[in-house]
């Protein structure tokens, strides 16, 4: 379910026809599933995962209520219907009896990179301006195609920061696992999760190497930091200066990732990208001043920002809700957030925590309320992943 609608997006560049909606169909499947676990687990759920379904249960029920007063007539139902696919992916590892990490990493694991091979060598040929294509396709549906590179490069981003950590791990498999997902997320050319990738291991680096200086004993994982960090600086740095599809068409891909890098300071404002982000971020801002409470219903951005009844987002997951949804809800969305950051650093496990911020650092420079399947599906896998000392 968590990647239902980048499996649909897959097959559809398969150019593989009659694809029903993935995502409903699953939420479905997953609702028929949990009526019948639910008359088991609820007699005995524990009350921190109670705590956190009671409280997006009560985020999405203002939402619902903001239907009342939305200014958005259609986008504001397609935006509510979708939400409820979200929550499902956070009901779900909470509610039933039992979920087991390893497999379910295994699975998207494979999924993810599939996806990652089948997106890339589309991403090539319309790069490279392939016609044939473009045109099995169609330009407009291509083009609408390649905005996929942000989520292959943030799915490759959380395999990278997952498997760094598991040490437990043959160190094969988790170099292998470390080096494809590295690769995949380079090509695809997403610059926010490469960059908090980057940070994020930078700054544990650090913290690994000040204590080391201070028990004079080097953690065995600073090294694949280094590695990391000095290989993502030196390709930055050569493919700056070389022009590396003049020798393979295929590292297209890598020229543009730096590109899209060197344009955050090469460019008047970063970028096209990066100012329009600010001129949404602004227009929020002033919106919200004017209605800080309430907010404008569901699903009404788009259409307060451009008088068409159409889904669109600020790209920051915390000005959308205070804008749509008003005060409360985002008060609620951020005590839920809380409540799972505490449970995760009690737990100590180095991959919930890195993964915890890298999902937030994500939603703060991008995606909306129906595109967090991945990250409420993960915090919710956060709660019940046993820590170290429960499992002695």
């Amino acid at each position: 379910m968590l990647l239902s609608g980048t499996l649909k997006a897959m097959l559809i560049l398969l150019q593989i026809n009659g694809i029903p909606d993935l995502t409903l169909l699953s939420a479905f499947g997953v609702t028929i599933i949990l009526i019948n676990e639910m008359r088991t687990t609820l007699r005995h759920l524990e009350y921190k995962r109670f705590e956190l379904v009671l409280l997006l249960t009560l985020f999405y029920l203002f939402m619902i209520f903001s239907l009342g007063y939305t200014s958005s007539p259609t986008a504001s139902i397609t935006k509510t219907i979708y939400f409820g696919t979200m929550a499902l992916a956070f009901y779900f590892p909470l509610l039933i009896r039992e979920f087991k990490i390893e497999p379910f990493m295994k699975s998207t694991t494979l999924l993810i990179f599939i996806c990652s091979l089948i997106f890339l060598n589309f991403y090539t040929g319309y790069l490279n301006g392939d016609e044939a294509i473009i045109l099995s396709l169609g330009e407009d549906e291509a083009k609408h195609m390649t905005a996929l590179y942000l989520t292959i490069s943030w799915l490759n981003g959380i395999l990278l920061l997952y498997y760094f950590f598991q040490d437990s791990l043959p160190s094969l498999v988790r170099w292998s696992m470390m080096l494809i997902a590295f690769v995949f997320l380079i090509s695809a050319g997403g610059r926010g999760p490469l960059l908090f990738t980057v940070l994020i291991l930078g700054v544990y680096f650090l913290l690994q190497l000040a204590q080391s200086l201070v028990s004079f004993k080097l953690n065995r994982l600073i090294l694949p930091v280094i590695i990391m960090i000095t290989t993502t600086v030196m390709i930055i740095f050569l493919v700056s200066n070389i022009k590396l599809e003049k020798i393979d068409p295929s590292l297209k891909l890598v020229d543009n990732t730096v590109e899209r890098l060197m344009g955050l300071v090469t460019e008047k404002g970063g970028g096209a990208s990066a100012y329009s982000r600010v001129e949404n971020a602004k227009f929020s801002i002033d919106k919200i001043n004017h209605n800080a409470f309430f907010g404008y219903g569901v699903g009404s951005y788009g259409y307060e920002k451009s008088k068409v009844d159409e889904l669109d987002y600020p790209h920051n997951l915390f000005l959308e809700i205070w804008f749509e949804l008003g005060y409360l809800p985002l008060l609620i969305f951020l005590i839920l957030l809380f409540r799972i950051y505490q449970h995760v650093k009690a737990t100590s496990i180095a991959w919930m925590m890195a993964l915890y911020i890298y999902f937030l650092l994500n939603v703060l420079k991008s995606s909306s309320l129906i595109d967090i399947r991945m990250m409420l599906g993960f915090y919710a896998i956060f709660i019940v992943v046993k820590s170290p000392k429960e499992n002695k």
